[in-house]
């Protein structure tokens, strides 16, 4: 990694673990309040003067129980800070330091809350002796409000800050392959209900502690005790509908993110960015989800390296026929016009060249020629050494007026192989000249082969015919030679007898015109 890109990681890994602080000091720190504000409404009705004292007579032990959890935390997630926080180092990734990654809220709010179940405990255990509605009142505000209100905040904003770091943490793997803690999507949806549940208990706590004052006190001080407990419901009340709001709106989005995400990835595979990624930045159904979607891309990605490189081997048509309807034997007649053409004198050329110059001779000629036929519709069907045999009308590229793209096609290739040739004279190597035949009629298309090895081509005696016509264009001393049959579906006056010529399989001479 680069110098400087490494300074600006190790940057922005540290405001990340700072933030991850504040955010755990920030959560403690409002959870006191809430209990201090819980225990400051007694206060409140008999003097409220007295509101201050609740404030400094719970303060220093909840400071001392934060600071110790701090200390836990930083003791228990040593090994992950280690490995994060320093990417300059080549430290192992370990299943340990992965399973901290994934549980890292899950360990910071589990530690806070441990210390507010200390901090409620020691605080009942000093009261209960003196008074049972005190000591109830002191573990609801503690460990009924204080505590998890501390460990909610904490838990979803440290995740939503440290799910984007999950993925360096499984550069290779997937975090469902790490045994962790799994908060699915069912038990995220639980939480809402189990604070309400917690909070309802709470709310019940206080009702008790009442009972067990309200007898023993005169009837102006059972008169306060009855509005301090109103007044602590009404403010549990409140904490409930916050806390339900919060909750809502926090799921709410985590889920709606994680949607939009894969939504926006989905679109982008679509439109054929087959380089779209879902992050992985947890070990529940999304992150399942997002891990499943990504081996789906990437096998749609091995599918377009197959078909590409299918698409090298055989003609595009061809390709796309194989795909959508397999690769079956078996054929069918058409109609259609053949073109063969060859290099003439080519195997001299080639023992004079030396096998990598004949190679990229040729590739250069076939790319020219090959441009020359799509350009007017013709399918190249095979390279045969220096010979190429291409169609027009067969059943991947139908048309019914075969004949004059073909005879275009070919003089297209004739047209390019001049600009090939002064090219060549540039380079300083041989010219090319070729001969072509073109023939119309019946062939039989299709697959021909066996079940192990197929291949797309055409046969007949049109093919027959169009392979000889160009064989005479050398005797000929002409470049292009037609059959009489396409030349019946043509209107090319510059197109001249040239006799007939004996075809093998044929009882009559065939007319030709070049």
């Amino acid at each position: 990694m680069d110098a400087e890109i490494l300074t600006r990681e190790k940057r922005r890994r540290k405001r990340v673990s700072q933030k991850i602080t504040l955010i755990i000091l920030g959560a403690n720190l409002a959870g006191a309040f809430s209990a201090v504000l819980f225990f400051s409404l007694a206060g409140y009705v008999r003097d409220t003067s007295s509101v201050g004292q609740s404030f400094a007579g719970t303060g220093n032990l909840i400071i001392l129980l934060i600071v110790i959890g701090f200390m836990l935390g930083n003791l228990s997630f040593k090994p992950l800070d280690r490995w994060y926080e320093r990417p300059e180092t080549d430290l192992p990734l370990t299943p340990q330091v992965q399973r901290l990654a994934l549980n890292n809220s899950l360990h910071s709010t589990l530690i806070s809350f441990a210390m507010w179940m200390i901090a409620g405990s020691i605080s009942t255990a000093s009261v209960i002796s003196e008074s049972v509605g005190a000591a109830l009142t002191i573990f609801m505000g503690m460990v009924g409000v204080a505590g998890p209100m501390t460990a909610l905040l904490i838990y979803f904003a440290v995740e939503r800050l440290w799910s984007r770091e999950v993925p360096l943490f499984f550069p290779t793997g997937q975090p469902n392959d790490v045994h962790a803690f799994r908060l699915s999507m069912r038990r995220r949806l639980f939480v809402p209900s189990l604070v309400g549940l917690m909070l309802m208990v709470v709310m019940t706590l206080n009702t008790v502690a009442l009972a067990y004052e309200y007898p023993a006190l005169a009837p102006q001080a059972q008169a306060e005790l009855i509005q301090i407990v109103l007044y602590r419901q009404l403010f549990l009340l409140g904490i409930a509908v916050l806390a339900a709001i919060l909750l809502t709106l926090t799921l709410g989005r985590y889920m709606a993110d994680a949607v939009e995400t894969l939504q926006q990835c989905m679109a982008d595979v679509q439109a054929g960015r087959l380089e779209a990624r879902l992050p992985v930045t947890s070990n529940d159904e999304f992150g399942a989800l997002a891990a499943g979607f990504n081996a789906m891309v990437e096998g749609l990605q091995q599918e377009e390296v197959v078909r590409r490189l299918f698409s090298l081997y055989v003609t595009p048509e061809v390709a796309e026929h194989a795909i959508a309807h397999g690769a079956a034997l078996g054929g069918e007649l058409a109609d259609a016009t053949v073109l063969f053409s060859d290099i003439r004198g080519f195997t001299t050329m080639a023992e004079a060249l030396g096998a990598e110059a004949t190679i990229a001779l040729l590739n250069r000629y076939f790319e020219a020629m090959s441009a020359a036929i799509t350009a007017h519709g013709g399918l190249v069907n095979k390279f045969g050494g220096d010979s190429l045999l291409a169609i027009f009308g067969s059943p991947l590229n139908p048309t019914p007026d075969h004949a004059a793209p073909a005879l275009a096609a070919a003089r297209g290739m004739l047209a390019a192989l001049d600009d090939f040739n002064a090219d060549q004279c540039q380079r300083g190597e041989p010219e090319l000249q070729i001969g072509i035949g073109i023939a119309s009629g019946p062939v039989v298309a299709g697959n021909v082969g066996s079940e192990e090895r197929l291949e797309y081509t055409v046969i007949g005696d049109t093919v027959n015919l169009a392979s000889r016509l160009e064989a005479l264009t050398k005797e000929l001393s002409i470049s292009l030679l037609v059959s009489a049959a396409t030349v019946r579906q043509l209107h090319a006056p510059d197109l001249r007898p040239m006799g007939t010529v004996t075809v093998r399989g044929k009882k009559e001479p065939v007319p030709i015109y070049g």
